[in-house]
């Protein structure tokens, strides 16, 4: 069974980077259930055409970041525990927020601001569950 979890090899950024924000983006739209089990890194690291280690790095991280659990001898699974995907949607809000006043606090015109961010969703499948509301 092949994994819903993809990867862009040519983006540039770090791969370990780019496979734990699509295990999180995934579990926060509810792609990965709770408790689902995630495929082994070998597996993972064979569908995906990267080394087992970047994938093991990937996991380990989630795991500290309370993302996922692991079972001794079972795998690795995705947890229950919401808290960390608000904790983690509350600290990206905030962050857009912050870059957004530095915008305007330097002149980009708010259209700007607003193309790129619709360009930014559509590039990346659309966000979740929190609609941008558009200026009036």
């Amino acid at each position: 069974m092949q994994t819903p979890i993809s990867i862009r090899l040519r983006d540039g950024g770090p791969i370990y980077l780019q496979l734990k924000e699509e295990v999180i983006r995934l579990a926060c739209m509810g792609m990965l259930a709770p408790d689902e089990q995630l495929p082994s890194v070998r597996t993972l690291a064979r569908e995906l055409g990267i080394n087992p280690n970047t994938v093991a790095k990937a996991y380990q991280e989630l795991e500290n970041e309370g993302f996922l659990y692991s079972v001794s001898g079972r795998g690795s699974f995705i947890s229950g525990s919401i808290l960390a995907a608000e904790g983690l949607r509350q600290k990206a809000k905030e962050g857009f927020r912050a870059a957004a006043e530095k915008a305007r606090q330097v002149g980009v015109p708010e259209g700007e601001l607003a193309q790129l961010l619709q360009k930014t969703y559509q590039a990346k499948g659309g966000g979740m569950d929190d609609p941008v509301q558009q200026p009036e």
